[in-house]
């Protein structure tokens, strides 16, 4: 069957484009034919890809070291952006490598291939520019994070751990709106339909949506932060990471403990890592029997004791006698600790407990233990006395005790 006119000119043509054998190589194995190819051909593409993967890396490095010194003035931004393009820099030495290699007339196709192959470079392309514009956004963003947590800004840091998402989940939404075009499809079709689904979806994922919104209520309230410690009816630990759907909560027994945001966000949190002081909180149980004046001489020298402690609010400490309890008399101590963190609150703690102990030793005071001690009345007492009397081989009697067979 012949070709018609004008697909037998085209192939013509492009037969004539592709590179030529040397003609000392006529004659061997590589001018034989492969997919309308000659050997040849193959191999110079070949060579083209591989060269593009082995200097993808240099070239890289190359573009990074300009950019250095096109934005040394503006010093860190600067080395933030050649990073975050040399991704961008090496996808598109590969998409150059391709395209010499199967669309600069080295290789001849039929119509339907090269439209194929023309497809997949464009593809690539709109990657390397999604790469590139996301490597962009979240380098810039990681500055003023790294400033932000130089700072101390435990909000900001979590704010922009959410702000990083958000462009990558954008890049990735305009690389797929972008391919999709490449490859035929109807764009406004889609979204009718997405919205559609859309909504469908929401009705039937209620639950992640409201997780969904939890986690924005979480990040813009700044209730908690990445590195605090918080205390919730659900879970008390170190949090980790703020998801969007969720939260990952480090317990104090180790064990990683995932959170719905709506949780969080609809229940009672406590934040202890911003606590302005720890409170240390008790009672001395003293034994009963002790003298009101050993009581004033036990707190005075507390009070005396705590307030020559730097690590103390002097003006918060509280000791005084607070109750009689069932097995003994209680002096309420109180005080706050300066330092917020839980290893130095735990050794103030130990410090003031042995102190209390030393003074305690001092008064000649003995703690109370949990003890019922009864009291029998005088009555009580005489019927026992008199009923021990009774037992035979008893030598008590009682008194006026008739003699059988003699009057009064």
């Amino acid at each position: 069957m012949n070709l018609p006119l004008t697909n037998q000119i085209a192939d013509l043509n492009l037969r004539a484009a592709a590179v030529q054998l040397p003609s000392f190589w006529q004659d061997t194995f590589l001018a034989d034919r492969l997919l309308d190819n000659q050997i040849w051909n193959w191999l110079l593409a070949l060579a083209i890809i591989l060269a593009a993967l082995a200097l993808r890396k240099a070239i890289s490095k190359l573009g990074e070291l300009t950019g250095n010194k096109i934005f040394r003035k503006t010093g860190e931004t600067g080395k933030v952006l050649a990073a975050a393009l040399a991704p961008t820099i090496r996808l598109i030495v590969m998409i150059t490598g391709l395209s010499l290699a199967l669309q600069s007339g080295l290789l001849v196709f039929n119509e339907r291939t090269s439209l194929f192959i023309g497809q997949v470079i464009e593809t690539l392309k709109a990657v390397a520019l999604c790469v590139g514009l996301a490597g962009i956004g979240t380098g810039l963003l990681g500055i003023r994070t790294e400033k932000a947590r130089t700072d101390g800004k435990k909000s900001t840091v979590t704010i922009h751990a959410f702000y990083r998402r958000a462009i990558q989940i954008a890049a990735v939404v305009v690389a797929v709106f972008m391919i999709l075009r490449v490859w035929g499809f109807d764009i406004s079709g889609l979204l009718a339909g997405i919205g559609i689904g859309g909504l469908a979806l929401s009705l039937a994922a209620q639950d992640t949506f409201s997780n969904l919104l939890a986690g924005l209520t979480i990040m813009t309230d700044h209730s908690f932060a990445i590195g605090d410690v918080i205390s919730s009816p659900d879970v008390e630990g170190i949090v980790e990471d703020i998801g969007l759907r969720s939260s990952k909560i480090r317990s104090f027994t180790q064990a990683l403990i995932t959170v719905p945001n709506a949780k969080l966000s609809n229940n009672t949190v406590t934040n202890l890592s911003r606590i302005a002081k720890r409170r240390i909180r008790f009672s001395i149980g003293l034994e009963y029997g002790v003298t009101p004046d050993q009581i004033r001489s036990l707190t005075d020298k507390l009070k005396e004791r705590m307030a020559q402690r730097d690590t103390l609010y002097p003006e918060n400490t509280i000791i005084c006698l607070e109750k009689f309890s069932a097995s003994s008399i209680d002096v309420l101590f109180q005080c706050f600790v300066k330092s917020v963190d839980f290893m130095e609150y735990l050794k103030e703690q130990e410090s003031i407990l042995l102190e209390i102990m030393d003074v305690m030793a001092e008064e000649k005071l003995d703690f109370a233990f949990n003890a019922m001690t009864v009291h029998l009345n005088d009555l009580s007492q005489k019927r026992a006395v008199m009923e021990n009397s009774l037992l035979p081989g008893n030598s008590l009697q009682p008194e006026n005790n008739l003699q059988p067979g003699k009057a009064d």
